[in-house]
C-alpha cells in the first residue's frame, strides 16, 4: 500500500464512505442534510460499479486463458 495511487484511491474511498454516512443521517435522522453529499455519493457509485466491472473483466479473461 506504499504507492502514491493506491493511497489516493483509499482516501477517496474513505470520502465517499464519509458522504454515504452524511446522506443517511441526513435522511433518517434530524441532522442537517449538506449540499452536494448525494451528488458526490451517486458519483461514487459509479466510479466504484465501473471499476469493480473493469477489473472483474480484467481478472476473469486472465483465469480463463490462464
Amino acid at each position: 500500500m506504499n504507492h502514491p495511487l493506491r493511497r489516493f484511491a483509499l482516501g477517496l474511498y474513505v470520502l465517499w464512505l464519509l458522504a454515504t454516512v452524511l446522506l443517511v443521517l441526513g435522511k433518517y435522522t434530524p441532522f442537517p442534510t449538506v449540499a452536494g453529499v448525494h451528488s458526490a455519493v451517486v458519483v461514487g457509485a459509479a466510479v466504484l460499479t465501473v471499476g469493480g466491472a473493469g477489473r472483474l473483466a480484467r481478472d476473469g479473461y486472465r483465469r480463463y486463458v490462464a
